[in-house]
């Protein structure tokens, strides 16, 4: 499974095109806030620091679906899912050694942006900043088990890409809806996360038992 690990990783490193979409979500936030700002004054927004650090932690989860879809629809379409199967290595410690090297990704990136812009608005609370990161946990763990799943049953990166969309659209228009709710404490933000392990431990073994199955 390390090895597994270890050589996805070095994968994910040699080809750049995977690294866009993390860029991408910071810099479309920062500069539409700049427009605005310079628009209509600093004025606009106040009081909204805590919702945009969740909405980033939240446009950061979807940018690992990529790396998820093409770990397996991405090896059927390059006709090299049998061969992966016929190696000596078990189905089992195949499919983890994949999923840990998803994983670290959409995390680490989702964090650092949050961070970031928590240190350049110093007047976010510290109890919405601990909700936002653990909204964008809880988000980085259910994009990755849906991409996930959705990549062993398609055939196609771009059908795995698409149909993740489906999930992608309903969780931002939660965080629009529930943002005050959610930021307002740390009972919710943890109640989401517990919810969200549940949950993708249930999809990452199901889709376990599929790709072990195929």
């Amino acid at each position: 499974m390390l090895h597994v690990f270890k050589h996805e990783l070095r994968l994910i490193f040699r080809d750049p095109k995977f690294w866009i979409p993390f860029i991408i979500p910071p810099v479309i936030l920062a500069a539409s806030q700049a427009i605005a700002v310079s628009r209509y004054g600093t004025q606009i927004m106040e009081g909204m620091g805590s919702y945009m650090m969740l909405l980033l932690g939240c446009l950061m989860a979807p940018m690992g679906a990529p790396l998820a879809a093409d770990f397996f629809a991405g090896e059927r379409e390059r006709n090299s899912l049998e061969l992966l199967q016929l190696s000596p290595i078990a189905p089992a410690k195949l499919f983890w050694g994949k999923l840990l090297a998803v994983v670290p990704f959409p995390f680490v990136f989702a964090l650092l942006a949050q961070l970031g812009y928590w240190f350049s608005h110093p007047g976010v609370t510290t109890i919405s900043v601990v909700a936002s990161m653990l909204g964008a946990i809880s988000a980085v763990l259910l994009t990755t088990a849906f991409s996930l799943m959705i990549s062993l049953r398609v055939k196609t990166v771009r059908a795995a890409a698409h149909i993740t969309l489906f999930f992608v659209l309903p969780l931002f228009l939660l965080i629009q809806l529930g943002h005050e709710a959610f930021l307002q404490g740390l009972f919710i933000p943890l109640v989401t996360l517990a919810v969200s392990v549940v949950l993708s431990a249930g999809v990452a073994v199901l889709s376990m038992r599929k790709f072990v199955s195929l």
